[in-house]
């Protein structure tokens, strides 16, 4: 047992704490927060000593390759993306995921706990992704969700790369038509109007995972990047056949704010700060987040490790206090509102009672740049510390 004693506490989904108690149990989860008038320090606790600093929920990001494009590393940049076909929905990223990736130790130290880690963009339909801890006494430990979310992509990427490989469409309508048609198959699928006996092996294997998406037991986590148009296209599908979704990166959003506000569909915007390099990065806009915030859309901001590196979340969410935001409501960017996008708000996000004591510690408020992280928690443990 653990006592985190005298921090100032930013619980996220409730009132400050001025001077704060957090007691976590042996289970590594919360189990009593509040003022140190109201709250009693167990006598066999072990006190973290904390007057002077805040304490913060630890940083969630919904998008990122951590583990899957480990840094350091090159030419197995390519195993975030498998070339095998534009659809590959039973393609699972826990299968390719480096628990040794040093990003995981500068995660940490940037006060990131909890990722969603998986597929890149360039299949129509990539793959499954995971939800992880940044840390974990073993590889097994640090999953939270082995199976969270089907990647599926729309943008520039797709007809670029398997025009050489095999026919395949080459605009955005068709990639549209690419997803729309194989919903409909699993649709058949799971209605017994297609029999699995018609079927080989692996599209048996690839239905019943898009089976899953349309049962609302997968998230339909979707890359958009190239155009305001391309988030009306995607939001017609999403209703089309009710999918459980996010849409991700999303420039172009703060021209949308009012359609995206009305779908309802949680936004995990960026990278901010990205240069415009391409064509499609003409609609970046470091303005969209705080834009969205104030329409009520749940928005979060994302690294797209290794695009920013993964410790720099916290950076990025900075930017939205800068056009409008306060301090307060950009840490939702990277605490509860991601985890509720990626449906694990019952765990993470929040300084509340039963959820995991993932806690960062710092001298400053944690999304002012100039603040120093000092001591971070993850289940309890106490995984970084400045001294």
């Amino acid at each position: 047992m653990k006592a985190v004693v005298g921090a100032r506490i930013i619980t996220v989904t409730g009132p400050e704490i001025p001077e704060g108690v957090i007691v976590i149990g042996d289970d590594g989860r919360i189990a009593e927060v509040g003022s140190v008038q109201q709250v009693r320090v167990p006598k066999d606790a072990e006190v973290i000593e904390a007057h002077g600093l805040i304490a913060a929920p630890g940083f969630v990001d919904a998008h990122s390759h951590i583990g899957v494009v480990p840094e350091g590393i090159e030419w197995e940049y390519a195993d975030v993306n498998d070339f095998y076909s534009p659809v590959t929905p039973h393609m699972r990223a826990i299968d390719a995921l480096d628990p040794y990736d040093p990003a995981f130790t500068h995660a940490v130290q940037g006060g990131v706990t909890t990722v969603y880690t998986g597929p890149g963009s360039a299949n129509v339909i990539g793959g499954i992704g995971a939800v992880i801890k940044t840390w974990g006494r073993s590889p097994e430990d640090m999953v939270v969700i082995p199976e969270a979310a089907l990647k599926m992509a729309l943008g520039p990427k797709r007809p670029r790369e398997y025009r050489s490989k095999m026919p395949y469409p080459t605009t955005r309508m068709g990639t549209v038509a690419v997803l729309r048609t194989w919903l409909r198959k699993a649709r058949e699928f799971a209605e017994g109007r297609l029999k699995p006996d018609k079927l080989d092996e692996e599209e048996k294997a690839m239905l019943e995972v898009l089976v899953r998406v349309l049962r609302r037991e997968l998230i339909a986590k979707i890359h958009l990047s190239t155009s305001p148009d391309e988030i009306l296209a995607v939001l017609r599908l999403i209703r089309e056949f009710g999918l459980r979704a996010t849409i991700d990166h999303v420039f172009g959003g703060h021209l949308m704010a009012d359609e995206i506000a009305r779908s309802g569909v949680p936004v995990i915007y960026g990278p901010p700060m990205i240069a415009r390099v391409a064509a499609f990065f003409r609609y970046v806009d470091d303005r969209t987040p705080a834009i969205l915030y104030r329409k009520g859309v749940l928005v979060s901001v994302m690294t797209d490790h290794p695009v920013i590196p993964q410790k720099h979340l916290r950076t990025l969410a900075a930017t939205a206090v800068k056009h409008g935001l306060s301090p307060n409501e950009a840490l939702r960017l990277i605490t509860i509102n991601p985890a509720k996008a990626m449906g694990i708000d019952d765990r993470v996000g929040s300084i509340e009672p039963g959820k995991d004591a993932d806690i960062v510690l710092s001298r400053g408020h944690p999304v002012k740049p100039s603040s120093r992280i000092e001591k971070v928690l993850v289940r309890g443990e106490v995984v970084f510390s400045s001294r």
